[in-house]
């Protein structure tokens, strides 16, 4: 008789840029990016585990929690006690007593750390919103309620699930009740029977009884397409999900965090970053590739290129004739750029815009969020795309963006601009005057961009400027940019690179491989 191998890990949690798992021996592995040193686990035997936007917390054998990663409004000050059960917010975290009493710390919302009192047997802590479980099966809510996500809910529930502004949870028939914001699909919960679930940012993961996975909502980097094959838990981020599989292995799926940092040594003209890999124009016009070849994304076609941009799973690259020729992964149709004459081209997650002669914008690919809506009727100097938007400068110099409204990425001030670089989730552009001014998402300082004067800008899930003097400067990260001289920047994910006067790349990082016994597809 064949004796059973024995499991890799017994928990996965997923946080925004970030993944973290129990070993079978107890010890956390953590991979993705170390922001705030939130990859930086703790030494010892633990049991359970949360993963947060910039936090981590983990019970250890004898009850106790431990945390670690950014620490801002003691949001790592846990208190004493023995604990069965823990969740990771948004700057804060709730925890359950073993004799079901809830906790709550870190924040500064005096509300949200104020659970209701009584005895409980299941927790969920969502961005600014927390939920929990009765013995009874009634849900309990606090918090944020802008959108309904802590409305009070008649069902009865075995399982709960609280995601940036939606709540999902398993009724006591096992199908799948969601309240909140239902963006993008998040909470449209496809019908059957389930046992257990976890909701992220934008999108929702849960278990069917025949324990494959089922994933709704956004599928921005394709977080939603769960792969076949039998799981025992599952966990939903930002914009990837990971399962922990019946043998003890995870599997992920969407976003990953695993491009290289490491450059080849030759000289180039310029530089593009933003997914998984990075590529540098040579001054003859060819390019050359690095990072991580998912799916042949590395692999340009030869000859000459004006200039180009770096996509997810993708590059496009601008023909000295002005044609658009794009290779890699051709999901959403993004490989398949118009025709005509161009004189920009820009790549982001799933799609791609070229800037006409004449001022007008034409996008392509992935329309989840109405990104590749160019507006009519205008004329632009210059664009960029982030992930699921867009922005532009006028020929009046003013900004105009479209494509995701939320968190305020289409909302630019009144004013002229010079460049401007569209993120992650947040845009950053330069004044007349080369101060630098960023709108969108703050969710870890990526709009406090610094007072200085800079000559060129790049953001991704961070910012980087140039200045005058070739100093490069970030923020919304926590790395510092090496010292010397650079003449071009570029941030990718979770990583930057720069170009150095003579031609040679310099990258880093903090970028993390996952573990063996961790695949990842899609």
């Amino acid at each position: 008789m064949t004796t059973p191998a024995e499991p890799t890990f017994i928990a996965v949690a997923a946080g925004f840029w970030h993944t973290c798992a129990i070993r079978a021996d107890g010890g956390i592995d953590c991979w993705g990016v170390n922001q705030s040193g939130v990859l930086d686990a703790p030494e010892g035997d633990f049991t359970a585990i949360s993963a947060g936007p910039g936090h981590n917390c983990a019970i250890k054998t004898d009850g106790s929690i431990e945390c670690w990663g950014a620490d801002f409004a003691g949001m790592t000050d846990v208190p004493n006690g023995e604990y069965v059960a823990v969740s990771a917010g948004a700057g804060y975290t709730c925890a359950l007593r073993a004799d079901g009493d809830v906790d709550c710390w870190g924040g500064s919302d005096t509300e949200l750390l104020t659970p209701p009192g009584g005895h409980f047997t299941a927790l969920a802590a969502g961005h600014d919103h927390a939920c929990v479980l009765r013995s009874g099966g009634t849900v309990l809510c606090w918090g944020s309620n802008e959108l309904g996500q802590s409305d009070r809910r008649t069902e009865r529930f075995t399982a709960i699930a609280a995601g940036a502004d939606h709540t999902c949870g398993v009724t006591l028939d096992s199908s799948v009740r969601c309240w909140g914001s239902d963006y993008l699909g998040k909470s449209d919960a496809p019908s059957g029977s389930f046992t257990t679930l976890a909701a992220g940012v934008d999108h929702t993961c849960a278990l069917r009884l025949d324990r494959t996975a089922q994933c709704w909502g956004s599928n921005a980097y394709g977080a939603t397409p769960a792969p076949d094959g039998q799981f025992q838990t599952v966990a939903a981020a930002a914009d990837h999900s990971c399962g922990l599989r019946t043998d003890g292995t995870i599997q992920c799926w969407g976003r990953r965090f695993v491009a290289g940092a490491e450059p080849p040594n030759e000289e180039f003209a310029s530089l593009v970053a933003s997914g998984n890999h990075t590529c540098g124009l040579r001054t003859e016009g060819t390019v050359e590739c690095w990072g991580t070849d998912l799916v042949g994304q590395m692999e340009p076609p030869g000859g000459r290129f004006n200039t180009m941009d770096t996509g997810n799973y993708f590059a496009c690259g601008l023909r000295p004739a002005g044609t658009i020729e794009c290779w890699g992964y051709d999901r959403f149709g993004v490989l398949d750029s118009p025709g005509g004459q161009f004189i920009d081209v820009t790549a982001s997650v799933g799609h791609a815009c070229g800037l006409r002669d004449h001022g007008t914008v034409e996008c392509w690919g992935s329309n989840s969020h109405g990104q590749t809506d160019a507006p009519d009727g205008t004329s632009f100097i210059a664009i960029s795309a982030g992930s699921s938007h867009n922005c532009g400068i006028l020929h009046t110099g003013e900004a105009e963006c479209w494509g995701n409204p939320h968190a305020g990425r289409l909302d630019p001030p009144a004013g002229a601009f010079v460049e401007i670089a569209a993120g992650e989730s947040h845009t950053c552009a330069l004044w007349r005057n080369r101060d630098a001014h960023c709108w969108g998402s703050n969710s870890h300082g990526q709009l406090i961009a610094p007072d200085s004067e800079f000559i060129a800008i790049s953001s991704g899930v961070h910012s980087c400027g140039l200045q005058k003097g070739g100093r490069v400067e970030c923020w919304g990260w926590t790395e510092a940019a090496p010292a010397g001289s650079f003449r071009d920047v570029e941030v990718g994910q979770g990583y930057t690179c720069g170009l150095r006067p003579d031609g040679t790349v310099e990258c880093w990082g903090t970028l993390r491989a996952p573990p063996e016994g961790v695949t990842y597809t899609g």
